[in-house]
């Protein structure tokens, strides 16, 4: 058996030359980081990218490739030059694309790779990942570090049911089974109403401009948190999802009214699993629940198909938790290099992270005073029995 070794491939040029390795490395892991997937990764290189320096992390066995985890610097005012995982500014995983023995080696590199830097931040990193990595941290003397947790995740475990009936009876009570039922009938009663799977870039194509002007009217597009915002993320975004569509790795599922786009979901396909990357609905529909309708349309399939998760991914909101049947946790890992720099800049962020603490704690039990002390207005999906797991 060979040592694995590890070196760092830097510029545009050295980075496009190893993309047929990266393709074979990424179709030959059994469930590798989709959004860190060859699509992801020169996509973004060829949009959003081009304006910066990139440096990727490789890990050979001999000759194979059995790593990559892609990074660009980014230059901030006063503090210096980080370096950030490609694909930031959109993707939400950043766990490395590696052979599980290729991965203690790999942030070695990183540590190594930091000494040359203000910081690196990889802002999305999965519970697995970061249990994975505490160990190779806590004794590695090249760099300091902060891991904390990011956000909450949350997942419909498929297998857990026997079917797509047996998940609506066990998440959702009667009353909400009967409000989703009569909103579908409302919809109907309005027109033609088709539920549809696009895969191919001949099918998603029409449909892209369309999705994005649909967010624009939504309320994402409203409080400006929609993935379509900027001119340079709508370009960046056309072009990924054609990538990622003639790979196969794409689902962009659609309910349309009388033709007209009212919902849509974007889906990144894993091997058995699936990740709700996106949605949108029309706000003047909102009564009758058109993204609801068309993400459990979108669950039935992933039944049909017997995936084994479907990832609603980072934040935490009301309507993930209810449908969800597991909870993990998203993670950032900030290194910094052992420099009067790298010690005060961990200083400052790790009290950072004490104050932003300590104040969402407060507005949440504000949140919860207010509530107590308010009428509280009762809607049909308060009969929930799902009982949600945690990790």
């Amino acid at each position: 058996m060979h040592p694995l070794t590890t070196a760092i491939v830097r510029g545009r040029k050295a980075a496009f030359a190893l993309e047929p390795e990266y393709i074979q490395l990424f179709e030959s892991l059994p469930d590798a980081n989709v959004f860190l997937s060859p699509e992801w990764v020169y996509t973004w290189l060829l949009s959003l990218g081009r304006k910066y320096e990139v440096c990727f992390i490789v890990c050979r066995d001999a000759e194979q490739l059995v790593g990559v985890w892609p990074f660009f610097e980014h230059r901030i005012p006063i503090i210096g030059t980080s370096l950030l995982p490609v694909g930031a500014q959109a993707a939400d995983l950043f766990d490395p694309i590696a052979r599980e023995d290729a991965v203690e080696p790999m942030l070695n590199a990183l540590a190594e790779l930091c000494q040359q830097y203000a910081f690196a931040w990889l802002p999305l990193l999965s519970l697995k990942f970061a249990d994975q990595v505490r160990k190779p941290l806590s004794t590695s003397r090249r760099s300091l570090y902060f891991l904390r947790k990011r956000t909450l995740r949350f997942l419909v475990e498929l297998d857990r049911f026997k079917n797509f009936e047996d998940f609506m009876q066990m998440v959702f009570g009667p009353k909400t089974r009967q409000s989703l039922r009569r909103k579908s009938r409302r919809l109907e009663e309005k027109g033609e109403v088709r539920f549809e799977t696009l895969g191919s870039p001949a099918e998603i194509s029409p449909w892209i401009e369309k999705a994005m002007q649909l967010e624009k009217v939504s309320w994402k597009g409203e409080e400006g948190v929609g993935a379509f915002q900027r001119a340079t993320h709508r370009s960046f975004y056309h072009l990924l999802l054609e990538n990622l569509a003639a790979r196969g790795r794409l689902r962009l599922s659609i309910l349309t009214l009388n033709g007209q786009l009212t919902a849509y979901e974007i889906g990144i396909l894993g091997i058995g699993g699936y990740c709700m990357h996106g949605t949108a609905f029309d706000p003047s529909l909102a009564p009758l629940s058109p993204g609801r309708l068309l993400m459990l349309h979108v669950l039935e399939k992933c039944f049909h198909e017997k995936r084994g998760i479907y990832d609603f991914l980072q934040n935490d909101q009301d309507f993930k938790r209810q449908m969800s049947t597991h909870q993990s946790s998203l993670w950032d890992l900030i290194l910094f290099p052992r420099s009067f720099q790298g010690w005060f800049l961990r200083l400052v962020v790790k009290g950072l992270h004490r104050w932003s603490t300590w104040r969402l704690r407060r507005m949440k039990k504000q949140a919860s005073s207010q509530r107590k002390t308010a009428d509280p207005s009762q809607d049909d999906d308060n009969d929930s029995s799902s009982s949600t797991s945690q990790e």
